[in-house]
């Protein structure tokens, strides 16, 4: 009698996590645990990347390694930085092999015959330029990450105490960070610099009223009794105006000579422009909060608007501060936005906006107004549309509202949702809007016809991870590259939720050893995303970046549910798997598979560790020795698998801090069929 033949299964990596749908009931390519995987858009399961601390010097995974070979090595030692004299060449060694040495941070290069030094004192001489015997995939890795630790011990914290209270990208370069200071008695801005963090100073701010010649940018005013003389960084026009000769509001300024006095005419020459109200004053902040920006240009450039809470509303341009006084007796706004030309700034249920393309009127008389909400504001979002469609959600921890209309002449406010809201920092444009309330992850998109909205939960199907961390959202942001809404926990954990063409392709968690507090993103000179995020341990971030959680590993796996091949109650004699694996570079991973629905009374495997070389194809490198050539992105692996049951479930592992992230695309599994379970 012939044999069965072996029979063979496609399963498609696709769907994402799964934590209630019963077994039976789902496809075989969902997950029914995983951990550091996220679904990619273009199908199959993805290990992520990892973060790395960032204040503006180089970052370590733009950490590249030399390969020299001296005479004796010997007489060196990791840690060491190598020189020679006679051309400046330095770099700091990393690892030595026999008599090959690798260093990173190179300044120049050495040539054959150079002698090297350490402390100015002669230790050996360069034989050859590369190693003795080329690195292997994995020793590569292991070179990349060690001089990406060179790099990363350079990197500090922001200067302060606490956590980080908010982060912005700005004008496609520089980061900017708000940390409480040393003591806990100010909140401070700090600026990335090729040199790390530096101190933004906040200068100086004098009120002004009964203005009758307009006051512009550049202005050296001075004080007619005082004598006192500053250059004016910004001038804040909040009432009144020149040509009435009732202009008032506030002058800002880098420094002042001297000090103005209460009611002096400030002149330009002998012509009086305005009068002092009171003395310049210190910008100070008060610490605490939690920075909320937005980036609009209304017609001088691009500048950060923003509010903490505890402070007032601010206008800053990462160098000159302005505050934003809205009349409100507690003026201190929780939340802040642009609209429709207008800052929009929230009090508890209160909403404030500028008038139009001007952020420092808040007069009614000019356009300004208030919208009263029955419940405390929790984010705004800007609904996706044109100048004359667009709209402006208003969201409260159960509701959401949607605010039609362009200015306060034609403002309608709408209940859109009772029962559905948005977290705070939480909300999101990708395709449409994306929120996380207290069900889980919300999209809010529009109807056919523009001005209707439609709202849908996605992860129920996660409904026990959601439970546990509705009140714990700290910060979300967007991948576009990836089509990815993020949503970040207090407790480190996070939910990747991907989207294709805007279809809902699946939702996997992640977990961070450095819990985010905030987290902003936004477009690189050469069009690429970037994003980064503050943390409760004073370090800034940078997302999406390196093989490691900052230096610590990653470790990430996923657990396929248990899948009966189409026949639940027939046993079946597995064979073997055969994984597609995609990537750019070395990747080790473990494999494994329960049985059964993991029975004792089946001997279940132990994991087996597979390697995936897997590397990009690239030349003119800036040293030989530092990549591979001939490389491939996709290629499959072979594994075992051995036993009879009615179901496998299939798990992968990877635990390591050296690893590019890889992709599970698929898996095959070769089965016969034997008898029915009895």
């Amino acid at each position: 009698m012939a044999a069965p033949p072996v029979r063979y299964q496609l399963i498609s990596l696709q769907g994402g996590l799964d934590l209630v749908t019963p077994t039976l009931s789902l496809p075989p390519g969902i997950a029914r645990d995983a951990i550091n995987f996220e679904v990619s858009i273009t199908g199959g399961y993805s290990r992520i990347p990892g973060y790395e601390r960032f204040d503006g010097r180089p970052s370590p995974s733009d950490a590249v390694y030399v390969l020299i070979t001296v005479a004796d090595s010997s007489t060196l030692a990791v840690g060491n930085t190598i020189t020679n004299l006679a051309v400046s060449v330095t770099g700091v060694v990393i690892a030595i092999t026999g008599s090959t040495v690798v260093y990173t941070k190179a300044v120049s290069a050495f040539a054959v015959s150079n002698a090297v030094y350490v402390g100015g004192i002669l230790k050996t001489t360069v034989t050859a330029i590369g190693g003795s015997i080329d690195p292997d995939n994995a020793t590569a890795a292991q070179y990349l990450y060690l001089a990406g630790e060179q790099y990363r011990s350079d990197i500090l914290v922001v200067p302060g105490s606490g956590s980080i209270r908010g982060v912005v990208y700005f004008n496609a370069s520089d980061v900017y960070a708000w940390r409480d200071n040393a003591a806990g008695t100010a909140l401070a801005i700090y600026k990335s610099t090729t040199s790390g963090w530096t101190l933004v100073p906040l200068g100086f701010e004098m009120a002004f009223n009964t203005g009758t010649i307009a006051l512009v940018e550049g202005n050296i005013i001075t004080g007619q009794t005082s004598g006192a003389t500053a250059t004016i960084t910004r001038v804040a026009v909040s009432s009144g105006t020149w040509t009435a000769g009732t202009a008032a509001g506030y002058l800002m300024f880098a420094s002042v000579t001297g000090t103005f006095s209460a009611g002096e005419n400030l002149r330009i020459g002998v012509t009086t422009y305005a009068l002092a109200v009171a003395a310049q004053a210190a910008i100070t902040l008060l610490p605490g909060g939690r920075v909320d920006t937005c980036i609009e240009n209304f017609g001088s450039g691009a500048r950060i608007y923003g509010a903490d809470g505890v402070n007032n509303g601010f206008e800053f341009d990462g160098t000159v501060y302005v505050k934003l006084r809205t009349g409100m007796v507690d003026d201190t706004p929780d939340h802040a936005v642009i609209h429709k030309q207008h800052v929009f700034f929230s009090f508890g249920p209160s909403v404030q906006f500028s008038s139009i393309a001007d952020p420092y009127m808040w007069s009614p008389v000019t356009g300004a107004g208030e919208i009263s909400l029955n419940a405390d504001v929790t984010s705004f979002l800007v609904q996706p549309g044109d100048q004359s469609t667009g709209a402006l959600a208003i969201y409260s921890d159960d509701n959401t509202f949607i605010l039609y209309g362009s200015s306060s002449a034609n403002f309608a406010l709408v209940s859109y949702n009772v029962g559905t809201g948005s977290k705070a920092f939480t909300s999101q444009n990708v395709n449409v809007s994306y929120s996380f309330d207290d069900r889980g992850v919300i999209n809010m998109a529009t109807t056919l016809n523009y001005g209707n909205f439609d709202s849908a939960a996605l992860t129920l199907n996660l409904r026990p991870f959601i439970q546990q961390r509705r009140n714990l959202a700290t910060a979300s942001g967007v991948n576009r590259e990836k089509g990815q809404y993020r949503v970040f926990f207090s407790d480190g954990y996070a939910l990747y939720v991907t989207l294709a063409n805007g279809k809902y392709m699946g939702s996997m968690p992640v977990q961070f050893p450095n819990a985010v507090a905030c987290m902003c993103e936004g477009e690189k000179p050469d069009g690429s995303e970037t994003s980064f995020f503050g943390s409760t341990d004073g370090y800034v971030y940078r997302l999406d970046a390196g093989t490691s959680f900052d230096g610590t590993e990653i470790a990430a796996n996923i657990t396929l549910v248990f899948n009966a091949i189409g026949s639940p109650r027939l046993l079946k004699r597995f064979r073997k798997a055969s994984l597609e694996i995609s990537g750019t570079g070395y990747a080790q991973f473990d494999f494994n598979y329960d049985l059964a629905y993991s029975t004792t009374y089946i001997g279940q495997e132990t994991p087996t560790s597979y390697i995936s070389n897997l590397s990009a194809s690239f030349w003119d490198a800036a040293y030989w020795d530092t990549f591979v050539w001939d490389g491939r992105t996709l290629a499959p692996s072979e594994v075992e698998v051995k036993g009879t049951a009615e179901n496998i479930a299939i798990r992968i592992a990877s635990i390591s801090a050296i690893y590019q992230p890889f992709t599970v695309n698929s898996a095959i599994l070769h089965y016969t069929p034997r008898r029915g379970l009895r």
